[in-house]
């Protein structure tokens, strides 16, 4: 059974220790292993968990595509797949339009923009002559050496039903966040139907999942990790509807900087929703959920618990279980 593990950018570890995490999680049975863009530069970060592991798939899970331009992102994109030897996935996606802004970034039409930049990524690496749209246009895309393979796989994170229906029929998997598993089976579906639309097989769009998950055997001290992933979504457009909550007091205490006060404003049920915590077995009973819920690959995403970012524990107690059959996901070999 497929499975992958994600390390935030924000954890701030030391390169060397990326590396082992990486390097476990392999020896681990785990099948990739991802980056997430936070604070730093999920690409540049996919660099050295690809030279301490040999097998498993690396990529960015996500990445910010709105910080780069489609020619840069194809090119860095070539070197980590050339590094790898063909085991590299672009995860692409786009922040919220505030944080965009924080970072000085103009406001672009998400549907449109995701759409062209996946279209330039795809010409770049074909060889084409170039791409002529409302929001990209380019000539030939030159690189060093030959692409490792024209059809590197790009993944498009997707939360509402356009952006899912966009990833369906252009991407060649979806990457799903804060969900409980009642919406990602909904999510799945649309994903799946509109492939078909497109013409194309949905068994051939590699749909993961990012569970965050917070690990711990104190249930207390997990579900209080739980509760805190919360307020780092609060001021997203789509919180309301993914959490059925409007979180009024927990998004204006997030305004106001006092992110202490906002976890304490958490309704439980919330975190409940699409943060597995607890112990191993109930760990490992939500992501199963996913599973059943049409997901290909879930992506356990470790939180901090009371502070510390328990990645050792988690590589080593949510462990693919032994004797089950290994897949290697789709596209990336």
């Amino acid at each position: 059974m497929s499975l992958g593990l994600s390390i935030a950018s924000n954890s701030a570890l030391p390169h060397a220790e990326l590396s082992g995490l990486a390097r476990a999680a392999e020896d681990a049975g785990y099948d990739a292993v991802f980056v997430a863009e936070v604070n730093g530069d999920a690409l540049a970060l996919c660099q050295p968990l690809i030279a301490a592991t040999r097998t498993v798939t690396v990529g960015t899970a996500i990445a910010n595509a709105a910080l780069r331009p489609p020619v840069l992102m194809a090119r860095t994109a070539v070197h980590l797949d050339d590094m790898s030897g063909g085991r590299f996935r672009l995860g692409l996606g786009l922040a919220n339009a505030a944080r965009n802004a924080q970072l000085g970034l103009p406001p672009l039409p998400p549907l449109q923009m995701i759409e062209e930049y996946v279209a330039v990524l795809r010409a770049a690496l074909a060889g084409g002559p170039g791409f002529d749209g409302a929001v990209f246009r380019t000539g030939r895309v030159l690189f060093d050496r030959p692409p490792h393979r024209a059809d590197l796989p790009v993944h498009l994170a997707a939360l509402g039903p356009r952006m899912l229906r966009l990833a369906g029929r252009v991407a060649d998997g979806v990457i799903l966040n804060l969900m409980s598993p009642d919406r990602a089976a909904e999510a799945v579906a649309i994903v799946r139907e509109s492939a078909m639309e497109a013409g194309r097989d949905p068994a051939d769009v590699e749909i993961s999942c990012v569970v965050h998950t917070s690990l711990s055997d104190d249930a207390e001290a997990a579900a209080r990790g739980a509760r805190a992933v919360v307020p780092r979504y609060a001021l997203h457009p789509a919180a309301p509807s993914l959490f059925g909550d409007p979180l009024d007091a927990v998004r204006e205490l997030v305004g106001a900087g006092d992110l202490a006060g906002a976890v304490r404003h958490v309704p439980q049920q919330v975190a409940d929703s699409f943060v597995a915590h607890g112990d191993p077995a109930a760990c490992r009973a939500r992501i199963e959920e996913y599973r059943k819920a049409g997901v290909d690959m879930p992506v356990v995403y470790p939180i901090p618990v009371d502070g510390v970012w328990p990645y050792a524990d988690v590589i080593t107690r949510l462990a693919p279980a032994p004797g089950f059959p290994r897949q290697s996901p789709r596209n990336d070999q």
